[in-house]
């Protein structure tokens, strides 16, 4: 234990001073379609303030999703090789293991010194081009998503080579970490975007799913998983790459929601639109927002209940084809559009799964060609990435089976 306790100090002294010089100072279950709430279970009397860092998956995927969340995109700077690359995934790790526990040494700008972590976790990820440079053949799922119909992408915006997601229930500390990210990544990386999102206090402590931008409830039908599961939906569990296993592949989509035409929208409209009511989040026909949805209902005429583009029929996963994956979505906003009359926000959607190409792309496919809700938005940020593996103790280290 004492081993342990002196390497991890090391690993944190050394990650503060690697932060320090590159600032210029002087220093779960297994996996299965659920018809609930999304990934929820009963909350607890008290709330833990920690998750635990090391483990087969990394943190923040099947976690409770805490209610502040920072998304952020890296490229690798021209010089950057392996070598540099896996200076900073070990500096990264130290990061994130003493955040995790409440450790904020390793944040040299103080920010989040005298926060808690509020079930605070980092995740860590790769784009293709990154393997693509570094000569390291790309995973088959891990493909450049095609363009979609209606796409109005900013590609500064979009794409990387590093990915990492930091979430936190507690505002300061997460942007703390976010600072701490930055300035331990050195030289090595450039950053390329960054994206803040928030959700309700009930989507993240309770079994009750929080409310998108739109008003609607959102998380419904979310599949259930833990980080002690495998294989399934979200984890991958196969011999090539070996160096993926226990990792899972992310997609992130900023999209924007035109709120005021939303808010012209009368109330059947928007709930048609989405296929669920919004006073209540169940399903069209139904008064419980847990209630099934059966897209063949009909009504005394015959006409389906729930419309041929309604949201809902097109995202939901066809059975037995691999469509389904892990939602963990946050809403944004950056306010009023200069010398407009609607602002910039939306969901920033985000899915894992084992195999984008049978559940993201087909599924997104479906909602791009006749999705009622298209009309209300706009996707304007698009990214995959190969999530890593977790670390499993303190002689592991971010993609050590990657670059090691």
């Amino acid at each position: 234990m004492a081993g342990k306790n002196s390497r991890r100090s090391f690993l944190v002294g050394s990650a503060a001073a690697a932060a320090a010089a590159a600032a210029g100072l002087s220093v779960g279950r297994e996996l299965a379609p659920d018809t609930g709430p999304e990934a929820a279970t009963t909350a607890p009397s008290v709330q833990p303030t920690t998750v635990e860092f090391h483990g087969a998956h990394q943190p923040g995927i099947a976690d409770p999703t805490p209610t502040h969340a920072s998304f952020l995109s890296f490229d690798l700077a021209a010089e950057t090789g392996r070598t540099q690359l896996t200076q900073t995934m070990q500096r990264w790790t130290a990061v994130a293991s003493a955040l995790a526990s409440g450790d904020t040494s390793v944040d040299p700008s103080s920010v989040s010194s005298g926060s808690g972590p509020g079930m605070f976790t980092m995740t860590v990820g790769v784009g293709g081009g990154m393997l693509d440079r570094l000569g390291i053949a790309r995973p088959e799922p891990l493909i450049d998503l095609p363009a979609f119909p209606g796409d109005r992408l900013d590609y500064d915006a979009s794409y990387g080579d590093i990915f990492v997601q930091l979430c936190s229930n507690d505002a300061i500390y997460l942007s703390g970490a976010v600072r701490a990210v930055r300035r331990t990544a050195g030289d090595a990386l450039v950053p390329r975007w960054q994206l803040n999102g928030f959700r309700g206090v009930a989507a993240s402590t309770s079994s009750t799913n929080g409310r998108n931008l739109m008003g609607q409830v959102d998380g419904t039908n979310n599949i259930a998983v833990s980080r002690g599961s495998s294989g399934g939906a979200v984890w991958i569990d196969d011999p090539s790459p070996e160096w993926m296993q226990g990792g899972s592949y992310v997609v992130l989509r900023r999209i924007r929601m035109l709120l005021s035409e939303w808010e012209s929208a009368d109330g059947v409209t928007r709930d048609r639109t989405i296929g669920r009511h919004t006073s209540s989040g169940a399903p069209l026909g139904a008064w419980d927002e847990s209630d099934p949805v059966d897209l063949a209902a009909v009504d005394t005429s015959g006409t389906l209940i729930t419309p041929d583009d309604a949201h809902i029929r097109l995202a939901a996963p066809r059975r037995g084809a691999g469509e389904e994956m892990l939602r963990r979505s946050y809403s944004y906003s950056n306010g009023q559009i200069a010398g407009g009359t609607d602002e910039d926000a939306g969901l920033i959607f985000v899915s894992y799964q084992r195999d984008p190409r049978t559940s993201f792309v087909p599924v997104q496919q479906r909602l791009a060609e006749s999705d009622a809700l298209n009309r209300f938005t706009e996707a304007t940020t698009s990214a995959i990435f190969a999530v890593l593996p977790g670390v499993v103790d303190d002689n592991d280290w971010y993609g050590r089976r990657l670059l090691g």
